[in-house]
């Protein structure tokens, strides 16, 4: 909710060779900066700052960006508090009319509402008629020290239908306030108010900046219908935007580099307390594209560690595509039959855990540990083709996409091709070398032609005019070629640091890191972008030409004369209108 013109003023204000030399040890050499890589252990620096351009790169292990993003890695911040530290670095002022004064307040007292009710849960939980039978609960059965109480703030709802209520109306706060924050319902038939959360557990959820934004609420009593209630999407939550426990452990998986994802709260809880704190909670759905891209941030690796049963191993599964789009790779941890993260992680400890870790398997290894190749018939081959076909399909990367199809046509001992014969695009049968990636040559012109309208935007008018985002065979540089002519619609000039902050998707945060530097002479600048344009366009008149003459084919093939001279006729016009 920053103006735009006040983040540009603020990285304007922030060299980023001056910013990063506060953490690590930056030489010169030549136009840019050399460093060890602070984001992995390293004896030859790869890691690169460049001043003309603004962002940074490690060679090593592939992060890079801006002086935002820097923060946001390095440092564990949000982009609100990366331009809020550099900021008050600068000395400038951030407006406080972010946004208009009617959502400026509604979001306020949202906030303020959530920040009330963890007060209220907090004290029904240390008062005198809940706080022994609920203490001794924590402490014998579910065996939760005193310390993780504390620090990750559990609370208690009382048995009254309105005790909250009643509460936060003495707080300065409003029926309608609390409804659209999610914490009453209101009742048509009794036209009256009531808390959302009665006689339960509560599990406060924080946002990055450890603010709380929802609530989880576990049954204490036997018969509800419910085990869990939780908060509803608001505009302070969106469940699909947030992991449990992340708040507090982002700095343990960024030094680890791994995550280990649990199901619910106690799991999370009880891991922790075990000394596992690199550990975050999928509240039991499975991974949002959002989600995994969050995690992305902070590691490229992902242990998902669910419940033995049935539908535990099931939100596994359905958590692995959008892991793998994201850039993390997927290991399975399987605990022992009957247990779980929570139970297993109280009776062993952190010794017990770590054993099921250095068992764990890859995700296809795991999903077909069970599939005997020599006994299995057609039909169930079909079956996991098919399946291990459409997991591989929702992986947005190129490369990442054709690794994964072809390992699990390793494992299952057949040729690469069937699996991604079964991708979108693709006829069955298909030749797998046929498949995924556009000639180099053609991405390397691409690539180049992107560099010089972003060195050089007076030209983009010039490009935009004749190449369309569609034009482009490489899918990321696709996408980069959208957000440049997006960001230069919108304010009129480009960078390459100013992309940075239009995209959270790894591929295509490399492919700017992959954008060469300058270094053209001015005079020829015109004549090389003309020279791109006309070379891309060239290849996308052969690519129609192609299509059109298997199209031809097939018309002589079944002689259908008039579809034929239609075809005939199209190849001409563009042979023509090449030449």
């Amino acid at each position: 909710m920053i103006p735009q013109d006040i983040v540009e003023q603020v990285r304007q204000a922030s060299d980023i060779v001056e910013v990063i030399g506060q953490y690590v040890r930056l030489k010169k050499r030549g136009r840019n900066f050399l460093a060890l890589c602070p984001f992995h252990v390293e004896k030859t620096p790869s890691f690169s700052v460049s001043p003309d351009r603004q962002i940074y790169h490690c060679f090593g292990c592939g992060k890079g960006g801006n002086v935002f993003t820097f923060l946001m890695e390095h440092e564990n911040m949000t982009f609100i508090e990366a331009v809020k530290h550099l900021a008050a670095r600068a000395g400038i002022r951030i407006p406080e009319k972010k946004v208009d004064d009617k959502s400026k307040e509604q979001y306020e007292r949202l906030h303020y509402a959530h920040q009330v009710a963890l007060e209220y849960f907090r004290s029904v939980l240390y008062s005198k008629k809940y706080h022994n039978k609920i203490m001794k609960y924590l402490h014998e059965t579910r065996r939760i020290s005193d310390e993780s109480i504390e620090l990750f703030q559990i609370g208690l709802s009382g048995e009254d239908w309105d005790g909250f209520l009643k509460y936060a109306l003495k707080k300065d706060l409003f029926p309608k306030d609390l409804a659209l924050a999610g914490l009453v319902t209101f009742s048509q038939k009794s036209d009256k108010y009531y808390d959302r959360f009665r006689q339960r557990l509560i599990f406060p959820i924080f946002n990055l900046s450890d603010k709380p934004i929802a609530f989880g609420g576990r049954a204490l009593k036997k018969g509800e219908s419910a085990k869990y209630v939780n908060s509803p999407e608001t505009p302070l939550y969106s469940k699909s935007n947030v992991l449990y426990g992340l708040n507090f452990t982002r700095q343990f998986v960024r030094e680890k580099n791994e995550v280990i994802i649990v199901e619910g709260y106690f799991d999370l809880i009880s891991l922790y307390q075990a000394g596992i704190k690199n550990v975050v909670a999928s509240s039991g759905t499975a991974f949002t594209p959002q989600q995994a891209r969050l995690l992305a941030r902070f590691t490229d690796m992902a242990y998902l560690f669910f419940d033995a049963d049935s539908a535990g191993q099931a939100a596994a599964l359905r958590s692995v595509d959008a892991l793998y789009d994201a850039g993390v790779e997927v290991m399975v941890m399987v605990p022992p039959e009957g247990s779980d993260p929570d139970s297993l992680a109280k009776a062993e400890g952190i010794e017990g855990v770590e054993k099921i870790k250095n068992d764990a398997m890859r995700f296809i290894e795991y999903r077909t540990q069970d599939f005997d190749v020599k006994k299995s018939g057609i039909i169930a081959k079909e079956k996991l083709i098919k399946e291990l076909a459409e997991l591989a399909s929702k992986i947005g990367d190129d490369t990442r996409r054709s690794l994964f199809a072809s390992e699990a046509a390793e494992i299952l001992k057949i040729e690469a091709r069937y699996l991604l014969g079964l991708l979108p695009g693709k006829r069955a049968g298909q030749e797998a070398h046929d498949e995924i990636k556009p000639p180099r040559k053609i991405t390397d012109m691409e690539r180049e032609l992107v560099a010089l309208i972003i060195n050089h935007p007076e030209h983009i008018d010039t490009v935009r005019e004749k190449i369309h985002p569609e034009d482009f065979q490489s899918p990321n540089l696709q996408k980069v070629y959208s957000i440049v002519l997006n960001i230069y619609k919108e304010h009129g000039n480009i960078s390459p640091s100013v992309i940075f902050d239009y995209i959270d998707d790894r591929a295509i945060a490399s492919e700017i890191k992959l954008i060469p530097e300058d270094d053209i002479p001015a005079t020829n600048i015109g004549i090389q972008v003309d020279d791109y344009i006309k070379q891309l366009l060239d290849f996308k008149r052969e690519r129609i030409i192609d299509r059109l003459k298997a199209e031809l084919k097939i018309a002589e093939e079944n002689n259908d004369v008039e579809n034929a001279k239609k075809l005939a006729s199209e190849i001409e016009a563009i042979i023509l209108k090449r030449q």
